[in-house]
C-alpha cells in the first residue's frame, strides 16, 4: 500500500525549508510521496492570489520525483477546510494517507473543524524542532488528543531550518536577495510577475 504525506500550507513563497522538511519526513516515516496541496482560500488569512502560489509550489517541487502538486483546494472556490480536503483526496488516492504539520498546528487541532472526524481517516506527522517544544508540553498535549480522539500522531525531529514566508517577503519587498531561501525558478518566478512589491 502506497503511503502519501500531504504538506499543505498558503506557500507565500514556498522556500527552501518547506522542501527541506518535507523530504526529511518522507525519509524518516517512509513515505512513497508528498502531494504539496496550496491553499485556495483559507479561513484564517488573506494571501496572494492562489494560482500564482501553485504556480510557485510546481516550480519548486519538478525536481524531486517524490514530490507532486494537487490543485484541489486551489480550484475550490470556497473556504477550504482540511477534513473536505482530505474527503477529496481520499476517493482520488489508493492507500494509506498522512497529514503532515508543524509543532504550533499541534497545539490548534482541536478547533480544526470536525477534527474528530479527521483523526479517524488520517494519520498525522507532527515536524518538531526539539529546542522550541517543551517534551513536557508536547507530551500532554499529544496524551489528551489520543485519550479524547484516539488521535494517531507520529513525531519527527526536524533540522532547525528558521525561515518566515513573512519576513522573506519583506526582503523581497525591499530589493534585498533571498537567494538559498527560496529556490533559484522560484525567485525568477517572483521577480517576473513582480510579487510582494
Amino acid at each position: 500500500m502506497k503511503k502519501y504525506g500531504i504538506m499543505g500550507g498558503t506557500f507565500n513563497p514556498i522556500h527552501l525549508g518547506h522542501l527541506m522538511i518535507s523530504e526529511y519526513i518522507r525519509v524518516d516515516m517512509g513515505l512513497d510521496e508528498i502531494i504539496f496541496v496550496p491553499t485556495g482560500n483559507p479561513p484564517h488569512k488573506e494571501t496572494t492570489d492562489a494560482s500564482l502560489r501553485y504556480e510557485m509550489v510546481e516550480l519548486a517541487v519538478q525536481e524531486n520525483k517524490y514530490f507532486s502538486i494537487s490543485d484541489i483546494e486551489v480550484k475550490n472556490s470556497d473556504i477550504s477546510y482540511t477534513v473536505d480536503t482530505i474527503s477529496k483526496l481520499e476517493s482520488e488516492l489508493d492507500g494509506k494517507i498522512y497529514f503532515i504539520i508543524g509543532s504550533d498546528t499541534l497545539f490548534q487541532l482541536k478547533t480544526w473543524k470536525k477534527i474528530d472526524l479527521l483523526f479517524k481517516r488520517v494519520e498525522f506527522i507532527c515536524a518538531i524542532r526539539p529546542e522550541y517544544v517543551s517534551t513536557q508540553i508536547l507530551a500532554l498535549e499529544l496524551k489528551y488528543l489520543k485519550q479524547k480522539y484516539d488521535a494517531k500522531i507520529n513525531i519527527v525531529e526536524t533540522p532547525l531550518y528558521e525561515i518566515s514566508s513573512t519576513d522573506l517577503r519583506n526582503r523581497i519587498s525591499k530589493d534585498k536577495s533571498v537567494k538559498y531561501l527560496i529556490p533559484d525558478v522560484v525567485i525568477d518566478f517572483i521577480k517576473e510577475k513582480e510579487l510582494y512589491k
